[in-house]
């Protein structure tokens, strides 16, 4: 069965890693992943929680490779090095105009990652569109380039959903080499984010007996935007209880048919 982790999103304070850890736990999670994790967090006290709250750090989510801190990190990463978690997600790049200058420099820097964890710690992220920016790879050209320098995916639903693309069929093209998906909902164009299972238009019942039919048995990842409120009906404690719950349905071995969970099914 997968684990299911919850994504924590960068801070610089340690006292809301431990509310998030602490969150996480109640809500029946496996492990985390940490979001682009800051140089100046204090890397003993997030291993200590893991241990506290028997959460291991599963992935950690990488610095763009265009951004500065990508830039010198030259195939090291300082969250890798201290928490050493069993995958880095290295998200596909944007561009404008050009593609091949920022292909290129990912590329660069997805190789000097592998050389310096292994290719099995690696999983390349597809991305979405923005309205002036589309990513270098789509989701093809992606799958290519995974088997081309053997390194592994990180499937992200909503993203996919958001580039147009149907994420069944997407599953069925990447499934052999993903090892982490993102999992959340797509509410259409005019929704920012990534949204709670049940919360949008995406088939993730379907998805979910998909990936059970080819045995999958990499990471699950809940990744919601913290731009996305619940409303104020909404225990996020019960939902995201619920959420692990619905996900692991329908990996019980046990059963044939998993039950289909009203609203996100």
């Amino acid at each position: 069965m997968p684990d299911v982790c919850l994504q924590l999103r960068p801070s610089a304070k340690v006292k809301e890693y431990a509310r998030m850890f602490d969150f996480a736990e109640r809500c029946g999670f496996d492990g985390v992943e940490l979001c682009q994790p800051p140089f100046s967090i204090d890397y003993e006290r997030l291993n200590l929680l893991s241990l506290e709250h028997n959460l291991p750090v599963r992935s950690i989510i990488a610095p763009s490779p265009m951004s500065t801190a990508g830039v010198l990190m030259h195939g090291k990463c300082y969250a890798m090095e201290h928490l050493e978690p069993d995958l880095m997600v290295i998200e596909v790049p944007r561009a404008s105009l050009l593609d091949w200058p920022a292909q290129l420099l990912f590329r660069n820097n997805v190789l000097l990652f592998k050389e310096s964890y292994g290719k099995e710690k690696i999983a390349v992220e597809n991305s979405r569109p923005t309205q002036f920016q589309h990513p270098v790879l789509n989701i093809k050209t992606l799958r290519d380039f995974c088997y081309t320098h053997d390194v592994f995916i990180n499937f992200d639903v909503s993203n996919c959903a958001a580039a147009g693309m149907d994420i069944l069929l997407s599953c069925d093209m990447l499934i052999p080499r993903i090892k982490n998906v993102h999992f959340s909902d797509y509410g259409g164009q005019t929704a920012a984010g990534h949204l709670a299972p049940g919360m949008g238009l995406l088939p993730l019942g379907m998805l979910l007996s998909r990936l059970n039919e080819y045995r999958y048995n990499g990471l699950i990842t809940l990744e919601v935007d913290n731009a996305e409120p619940l409303s104020v009906d909404d225990d996020p404690q019960i939902l995201y209880s619920e959420i692990v719950g619905f996900i692991k349905s329908y990996f019980d071995r046990s059963r044939v048919t998993p039950a289909a969970t009203a609203g996100i099914a």
